[in-house]
């Protein structure tokens, strides 16, 4: 490939902006770094774009993007910053291609939300129209589902059309823990134990012997013993799961894969010395997620009883 050196210039220019900035270059911004007319700027890309070096996305919001043909042929190590996510298919598969960026190109449409994914990897094996799942990205903790709407194999990049975006919140477990635990002895009897569980309405509850949890007893176990005719064993030879467990001061993104990982929908939560100090369910987290959602429709309630006067 041989390009003249105002292409090169150009080129090198958008790598470095596009590094520092992480979002889309305007050809002014180039035109500044390389102190060339902003004109000339715009005469070059096209060419860049047709050779496979630059991405162009038109529109007021538009701008420039460097390839990763771009990267390799100008021997440029991508930023440190430079995301690193998986790609899940539907069936919950990782794939061995992963994301290193994500630009959102149509997030104020009205009727759809579209990304393009910057990927490393065979995306060959896409379909178009496949849905697939990533994250979560190191920054933000974004989730992503969408539908494969177009791939250009020879850059390396998907057209993602959105359908569910989440992102998890950075905070600790004891910040969304409940902190009454519901417990029970373990040399408790088994009616005892389906006492407690229904007078609850929970579904399990996690067993203490002196001062440290050694398991849980679930309504399946109870329903299990009853079943075989075992009533008259305490709570501790019924309860068949080994109590999963979390500290107080772990990311609740941990809790959440180990949710994933046990099947299970709450996990105890004990300090430093391994004694229990709370619960965290997956109501809790899901609450948590949704809070940003219930403080918009707070505020837009008390516009609409109180609107501010002009």
């Amino acid at each position: 490939m041989s390009l003249s050196a105002p292409q090169k210039e150009i080129v090198v220019a958008l790598i470095e902006l596009y590094d520092k900035k992480r979002s889309l270059v305007k050809s002014k911004e180039i035109a500044a770094r390389t102190g060339r007319d902003e004109g000339t700027v715009r005469n070059i890309m096209p060419v860049l774009r047709a050779i496979g070096l630059v991405e162009a996305i038109p529109g007021p919001r538009g701008g420039y993007i460097p390839t990763n043909k771009a990267y390799e042929s100008f021997n440029v190590p991508k930023s440190s910053r430079s995301l690193s996510v998986p790609i899940y298919t539907k069936r919950g598969e990782k794939t061995e291609v992963t994301v290193t960026d994500i630009l959102f190109k149509s997030v104020f449409s009205p009727d759809f939300c579209q990304a393009i994914l910057k990927v490393i990897g065979n995306i060959s094996r896409f379909d178009i129209n496949e849905e697939i799942v990533i994250g979560p990205t190191p920054s933000g903790r974004m989730i992503i589902e969408g539908k494969i709407a177009g791939r250009d194999d020879l850059h390396g990049e998907i057209l993602l059309d959105v359908i569910t975006l989440i992102s998890i919140p950075k905070v600790k477990v004891n910040e969304v823990m409940s902190k009454r635990i519901v417990s029970i002895p373990s040399d408790a009897p088994l009616k005892a134990a389906a006492e407690v569980l229904y007078r609850e309405m929970i579904r399990a509850a996690p067993v203490i012997e002196n001062g440290k949890v050694v398991g849980m007893i679930t309504s399946s176990d109870i329903s299990r013993c009853v079943s075989e005719g075992r009533t008259h064993i305490t709570t501790r030879e019924a309860a068949t799961r080994k109590p999963v467990l979390i500290g107080m001061d772990d990311d609740i993104l941990q809790s959440m894969e180990k949710m994933q990982r046990s099947s299970i929908g709450r996990l105890v939560v004990v300090d430093s010395e391994e004694k229990p100090v709370g619960i965290i369910t997956r109501t809790d987290i899901l609450l948590r997620i949704l809070k940003p959602f219930e403080m918009i429709e707070t505020r837009g309630a008390e516009e609409l009883l109180y609107p501010k006067q002009v």
